[in-house]
């Protein structure tokens, strides 16, 4: 529970360690550019902050991964397929039409929250 909104959230903790200064440039900008992407099926971030070693990005908690779904399950029904394929065309022509590639598209980055709604995230 972060205390700062009083519910549950994701806490990603980014090392700085052994980062170029380009890298942690980098990761500036992509946070920044996250920060004001507001989709139903993008994961939303809610704020971010540094310590002298990590970067932590605070985002909305999802309750699974579509990769553990998929090792668990072997495979889904045809017609949850075509829902989780329709949100996620849905945030991806969000973001090419921000003028944004998603450069780490895969399962463990697919999440699905309990509702069954899709949320996309971690932007690699």
């Amino acid at each position: 529970m972060y205390k700062g909104l009083g519910r549950v959230v994701a806490l990603k903790f980014i090392p700085k360690v052994g980062r170029s200064e380009k890298e942690l440039k980098n990761l500036q900008r992509e946070i920044e550019i996250v920060r004001d992407l507001h989709h139903p099926n993008i994961i939303q971030m809610l704020d971010s902050f540094e310590t002298a070693k990590e970067v932590v990005v605070v985002t909305d908690y999802a309750e699974g991964e579509l990769f553990q779904i998929l090792e668990d399950d072997g495979s889904l029904p045809e017609d949850q397929v075509q829902t989780i394929a329709a949100q996620l065309i849905s945030a991806l022509y969000y973001l090419h039409s921000h003028r944004i590639l998603h450069r780490d598209m895969k399962p463990q980055n697919i999440l699905l929250g309990k509702d069954g709604v899709v949320k996309l995230c971690d932007f690699g």
